[in-house]
Order: C-alpha cells, then structure tokens, then sequence
C-alpha cells in the first residue's frame, strides 16, 4: 500500500512539474507576458502597431434641408462603401502620433492620437475626431465615429446627424 501511495505522489510530482506557464505570448500585444510557454488567448492588443487598412465604411443618419423655415429635403442616408476609401491606410504610433495615406501609399496628414477607454481621440491639423473603439485585435479593428451639422447658408438650413462605422485590418 504504501508503494503505491508514493507511486501516486511521485505521478503527481511529476505532472505538476510539467505544467507549461500559461499567458500571453504574442510580443505586440499590451500584456506579453515573456515567461508564458502556452497561449491562454488572453492578448489584448492597441491600435498603435502596424498599418490599419481600411476595408469599408458604413454610414447611417439622416440629414434634412429647410429653406426659409419650409421643411425641403428630410432624408435617411444608409450606405456601405468598400472601394474608393478615404481614409486608405492609417498608421498609428507608441508616440501617439499617426500618419493617413491614401491608396497610392503618398501621406496625406498627420498629428496626434489618444485612447481613453474605448474613446479614440484623434487630432488632425483642422479638427479633432472622437470614435469609440468597438474592437481591437492582432488583425482587425472596428471605429464607430457620430457626425453631427447643422449650418444656415443663403437661407436654407442644413442638419446632418450620421454614424460612420470604419472596418479595418491590420497588416504588420
């Protein structure tokens, strides 16, 4: 009996001792962890890294017209753009900058980015753009960024309430 209680301690031993550390073993994630020998799928990346490729662009909203004070054009706009894309490539930096390219690869602008939670703050040379980041992974990423206008000129009054939903991968 107490052969195979040791026999049983021993098996034990030797199981435990061969127990990989799990965590995160991908290097561009937030939380490598540079001990783990197995991926636990716990990787939590940063828009920061690599060149985000636009895949599409879908718009939702409404925009409505009055001239003078009479209700002239009340519109729903819904649309989902995959070519001619605007922006192309965005590459955002550790040093909270970033540069957007259109799809001949030429830089058009650049400035400076931040995140806050979920909220991507992004500062170009005229005007500052808040999104939220609905998802960031290794490979893809999804913005959602509201629009909101509303402007008179030669007295027709213009309202515009729009949601972009920006889909992107991410090449490194």
């Amino acid at each position: 009996m107490k052969k195979i209680t040791y026999l049983f301690i021993a098996i034990s031993i030797v199981f435990a001792s061969c127990t990989k550390e799990e965590g995160c073993t991908d290097s561009r994630a937030t939380n490598y962890k540079s001990s783990a020998e197995s991926d636990d799928g716990s990787c939590v990346f940063s828009i920061a890294g690599g060149e985000w490729i636009t895949q599409s662009i879908s718009a939702s909203g409404t925009m409505s017209v009055s001239l003078m004070g009479i209700p002239f054009l009340d519109s729903a706009i819904n649309y989902i753009e995959t070519d001619s894309l605007e922006p192309y490539k965005l590459s955002f930096f550790d040093d909270n900058t970033y540069v957007e390219y259109d799809q001949s690869n030429q830089e058009v602008e650049g400035g400076t980015w931040s995140v806050s939670g979920t909220e991507l703050t992004i500062n170009t040379p005229d005007t500052t753009l808040i999104g939220t980041l609905e998802d960031v992974s290794k490979t893809n990423a999804t913005i959602i960024m509201d629009f909101s206008e509303n402007f008179t000129e030669d007295g027709a009054t213009v309202d515009i309430n729009l949601t972009q939903t920006l889909s992107l991968s991410r090449d490194w």
